[in-house]
């Protein structure tokens, strides 16, 4: 043999078999010293990079990331993993190794004489000396750069993997390795792997998936077509040549195209108030079919941009919450909306409860239809007719009946409704407030999370609240076999809002764009009526203190009826009250145009008050108004928009307007 080769082969032989013998003679001794992490250790700090909202039976919902460096889901036994994945990454990296105890040494003398005559060098690493690299970052990548392991990280590696052997068992080995893996860019373990390449969980992975898994641990971020000749070569070694075809057809599909998309979209929003870390596994009061029913009602055709809110009518759990079709959307339950007419029932209720009207007695309607033929010339219709029908000046009455009687009692629901017209809530506080009808007046502020104790407030008496549901049952729904109450609110052609209940749910709907108007009534019916497809809606039960009498109306402006009254305010006749007072001039919501003010500085309006009682007195703009000739006042404009009350002697406001004046500023 050549000298220079037989010196190379010294040379070689001194510095890999002297310490390979080093390590055979030490290592019994300075593996004792090694510190290894316990395998419950290891499992408990494999947080994953994602959260998940689960729903009260802890089906997913959602699922929300934190970590963008790495996407790792949920640790996987082993037990669970896919056979053939055990048998190709076996196969291909450590045959071996449930004969070995952390170093192959047959594999490491076949590398050593492979890298003896061969330029291309060839690694010898086990599952277990790899898993040692994985666990601690400094056995795993070269000094200072180096794209190899110097001699020393070697040693120290061998070391920690018999340390490994001796204190963990083959099978914890086997499934921290698949879980700590990196495959491919950001994906780390088997179970982000198998999700994002092929959309399987690890158990039920084919015999392709696992040959292009198991070939990606040697290079992660190899080309393509590297993966799929590997994965062939590695089909031949186990045997099974007829899965390279298909393990190819992976690779070009997936290998480069790995998904992104969370593995459940179904609650979002909720999973966006919810979910605040990696790691978390939040249950929430959500129900999963609830929620599904609610989500595809919201993306029907005609809706536009869409939003609802499914409330448990005993609990106060929020069943379903959509805060709009699909997740990249913001957040629109949560923005106030005008509720219009929507709180009526709450006014006539409390109006009841005090005992200041009952379901038959008779408030004025304007005669919208026409032109009146005198000053005072009204209609009158019964509280059922004006409250059924959402008509707006009898509502107004009511409002002004109980003063501030209303806004003390939404109080109890931790609502500060401003003054004016323009009320608004977001959608799960309107839902808190119509859950408390059904639920016999009792107010609970509705939750996502379970076990978040809240203390029930009394919005409304049992009595009244039941009147009020049993003025607004929908006749026709009830004819359909669905007896529940609907009112919608659209401020505009564009925009509506849709809120409801029957005995055990309450829905409440909002939505803009398209054909709001005319779809979101019937979208609001059909997820009431998919939520009763296994139990039947039933009307309310008559508490004790409600009592049911006939109703005859002097003159017949309404046709003879049953009626419910609270006990002790029956009534067998009703007759037309006498006229209420009111402001006959500025009306509400006028224009009083005073530009006549430039060129005659006596110009005056007259403000005009008809029925009103003995003493009553103007307040424009909270302030007592002084110098009337008995109600008929001349009063100079004043530039702006302005509320002018009508007040009793004893401090009541009987009637109010609020208009605006267009006159030159002084």
């Amino acid at each position: 043999m050549h000298p220079i080769r037989v010196y190379f082969i010294f040379d070689l032989l001194i510095r890999h078999l002297f310490p390979l013998v080093l390590l055979l003679v030490v290592a019994p001794l300075a593996l004792a010293a090694q510190p290894v992490p316990g395998f419950a250790e290891v499992r408990a700090g494999a947080r994953p990079s994602v959260a998940v909202l689960l729903a009260r039976d802890g089906t997913p919902l959602a699922e929300r990331r934190f970590d963008m460096g790495v996407r790792r889901l949920e640790w996987i036994s082993l037990n669970s993993l896919s056979p053939a994945l055990k048998e190709a990454l076996l196969a291909a990296e450590d045959k071996r190794f449930f004969e070995h105890s952390g170093v192959d040494w047959r594999a490491f003398a076949g590398s050593l004489w492979h890298n003896l005559w061969y330029d291309r060098k060839r690694g010898a690493s086990t599952l277990s000396m790899q898993l040692a690299g994985l666990l601690d970052p400094e056995l795993a990548l070269g000094q200072d750069g180096a794209p190899r392991r110097s001699l020393g990280q070697k040693w120290n590696q061998a070391l920690a993997a018999q340390a490994l052997e001796a204190r963990w068992t083959k099978e914890q080995i086997l499934e921290a390795y698949l879980n700590l893996a990196p495959f491919r860019g950001d994906l780390q373990g088997v179970h982000a792997a198998s999700r994002a390449l092929f959309g399987k969980g690890p158990a039920e992975l084919g015999r392709p998936e696992a040959l292009v898994l198991a070939v990606l641990l040697r290079g992660p971020n190899a080309r393509a077509e590297v993966v799929a000749r590997r994965a062939c070569v590695l089909a031949e070694r186990i045997n099974a040549p007829s899965a390279c075809a298909p393990a190819q057809r992976l690779v070009i599909a997936s290998l480069d195209r790995p998904s992104g998309a969370p593995r459940w979209d179904l609650a979002p929003h909720a999973a966006r108030l919810l979910l605040h870390q990696a790691g978390e596994r939040v249950v929430s009061t959500l129900d999963a079919e609830a929620q599904r029913i609610l989500l595809g009602a919201l993306k029907r055709p005609g809706l536009g941009e869409a939003a609802g809110v499914i409330v448990d009518n005993g609990s106060g759990d929020i069943l379903a919450y959509a805060g709009g079709g699909d997740g990249v959307q913001p957040d629109l339950i949560a923005q106030p909306r005008n509720v219009g007419n929507l709180l009526q029932p709450f006014a006539y209720g409390l109006a009841l409860e005090r005992r200041l009207l009952t379901a038959a007695s008779l408030v004025e309607e304007p005669l919208s239809n026409h032109a009146p033929t005198v000053p005072d010339d009204r209609s009158w219709v019964s509280v059922r007719q004006a409250l059924a029908g959402g008509m707006a000046d009898p509502a107004q009455t009511v409002v002004r009946l109980l003063g501030d009687g209303l806004a003390e009692r939404l109080r109890q629901a931790d609502l500060e409704l401003p003054r004016g017209n323009a009320q608004e809530l977001a959608l799960v506080p309107l839902a808190g407030l119509y859950r408390s009808l059904p639920a016999g007046g009792q107010w609970l502020a509705p939750r996502l999370l379970p076990g978040i104790e809240r203390q029930p407030r009394r919005l409304l008496k049992p009595e009244a609240a039941f009147i009020v549901s049993e003025i607004l049952v929908d006749p026709e729904r009830e004819a359909a076999g669905l007896p529940s109450v609907y009112r919608e609110y659209a401020s505009d052609g564009r925009e509506a809002l849709g809120a409801g209940y029957s005995d055990r749910f309450t829905v409440v709907l909002w939505a803009s764009g398209g054909r709001t108007s005319a779809a979101i009534g019937h979208v609001w019916q059909d997820v009431l009526a998919a939520l009763h497809r296994q139990q039947a809606a039933h009307r309310l039960t008559p508490p004790p203190g409600v009592v049911s009498a006939l109703v005859v109306f002097e003159p017949p402006i309404e046709t003879p009826r049953r009626e419910w009254f609270l006990r002790g305010t029956e009534l067998e006749r009703v007759g037309l009250p006498r006229s209420l007072p009111r402001i006959s001039y500025p009306t509400n919501g006028s224009l009083v145009d005073a530009m006549a003010l430039v060129g005659d500085p006596s110009f005056r309006v007259s403000l005009d008050a008809i029925h009103a009682p003995p003493g009553a007195w103007w307040r424009l703009n909270g302030e007592r108004l002084v110098g009337s000739n008995g109600l008929r006042l001349a009063w100079r404009p004043v530039a702006g928009r302005h509320v002018l009350d009508l007040m009793s002697a004893e401090g009541q406001i009987l009637d109010s307007a609020i208009f605006a004046v267009r006159a030159p500023l002084d």
